[in-house]
Formats: C-alpha cells, sequence, structure tokens
C-alpha cells in the first residue's frame, strides 16, 4: 500500500497515533508545518509517488532523505523503487503475500530492475519484468522449488520456466499474466519456496524467526 509521497512508510511512524496523523496522502498540511515541498512537488506533478518521476531520486528528496536530523539514511527512497516496480506490475496483493511471512525482509536491486524478498538474508522470491515471446513484458515471479518438482511444473505449464539468471535446476520463473496458472497456485509455490529456503537456514535462525 502506498503511504505517501516520498517513500515514508506512515504505519510505522510513531507520531501517527500521537498527533492524529492521517498519512501524507490524506492530508493537505503536514502536523509539522505548513508545506512539505517533496509532497508538493510530487502533487503538482500528478504523480501518486516519487518513484514515478523521471527524475528521480531528485536532490530534493535526496536531501530529505539523508538529513542528520530527520532523514532514514535513503529507506524511503528504497521504498519508493519498490512501490514504482509494483505499481508497473500492478502485484500489490502479491507483495502483501510475500510480506505476510514471518521474518521477510524486501529489497530492490537495482541494476535488475528486481524486488528481492529475503528470509534469514536469502532470497526465497522475486518480482521482476520479463521479455516474453520476444515481443512484450511480462510480469514474473521467480522463486526455489525442489528440483524434481520444478522439473515436473516445467513440463506441466508454458508459464513456468527455468529460473531466469538463477540456478536453472532450483530455481523456476512463473510468469503472472497465463491463464493456466492460478493464484492459488501461485501462492502455494511461494509458500513452499518459503519452507525450503527457510528449512535451509541455521537452527538458531528458524528458531528466532519462529518466535517473531
Amino acid at each position: 500500500m502506498i503511504e505517501s509521497r516520498c517513500g515514508i512508510r506512515c504505519g510505522t511512524c510513531e507520531y501517527k497515533e500521537q498527533m492524529n496523523c492521517k498519512g501524507c496522502i490524506h492530508i493537505s498540511k503536514p502536523f509539522w508545518g505548513e508545506s512539505c515541498p517533496v509532497k508538493f512537488c510530487c502533487e503538482e506533478k500528478k504523480l501518486e509517488h516519487c518513484g514515478q518521476c523521471d527524475e528521480f531520486p531528485c536532490e530534493l528528496l535526496r536531501q530529505f532523505a539523508y538529513d542528520e536530523k530527520e532523514g532514514d539514511d535513503g529507506k524511503r527512497i528504497e521504498q519508493c523503487r519498490c512501490w514504482k516496480v509494483e505499481t508497473d506490475c500492478k502485484l500489490h496483493w502479491l507483495d502483501d503475500f510475500l510480506q505476510s511471512f514471518k521474518g521477510v525482509t524486501r529489497d530492490y536491486k537495482e541494476e535488475w530492475g528486481w524486488i528481492r524478498y529475503m528470509v534469514g538474508e536469502k532470497m526465497f522470491a522475486a518480482l521482476l519484468k520479463l521479455d516474453k515471446e520476444g515481443s512484450r513484458l511480462s510480469d514474473a515471479v521467480t522463486i526455489k522449488l525442489d528440483v524434481l518438482e520444478g522439473e515436473f511444473l516445467r513440463k506441466q505449464y508454458k508459464d513456468i520456466i527455468p529460473g531466469y539468471y538463477m540456478n536453472k535446476q532450483h530455481w523456476n520463473t512463473v510468469y503472472l499474466d497465463g491463464k493456466e496458472v492460478t493464484e492459488e497456485l501461485i501462492k502455494d509455490l511461494i509458500e513452499k519456496s518459503y519452507k525450503l529456503v527457510l528449512s535451509g537456514l541455521s537452527k538458531k535462525m528458524q528458531n528466532e524467526i519462529s518466535n517473531l
């Protein structure tokens, strides 16, 4: 869910309840002052968030993101990058599902254009766009599966292929715009990938994650 113009996660802000703030998108003026230049710039350009701007990340956003007192060391810029991929792919439901598992973190691999989802710093899924049939871009998710199951699924579904830019035995890429691979199957395969990667972590880390 897009919560702000600049990438701040309003839901995690300590001032949200304290100041009865409804979030950047839903108010005309921030509680801390008359106006926010980042919010004003974004809305003047009729953009949903800064990540959609041709100048992203602009110097103004960088100043706020890396401000010594009020900045977040660039986390809001990273969030805007993730929102942009989600917006382009129209995969908010899948992002929510991927983040619903315990201990999941995510980042944006800029050079690949991927949103990576990790558990214990090990990737178990990635959202990306790929050429399909050499003519157009398609939304896709890459996941890790048991070798035999991956081979079986690739024979059954034309929209499941060997993992793009990954080990072809262990990883599989699923095109998300086909009719054969249902939402239920996609969720089932993602859960299997999560459990497979989780099982490869140390027992100590597994226990820490299970207790979250």
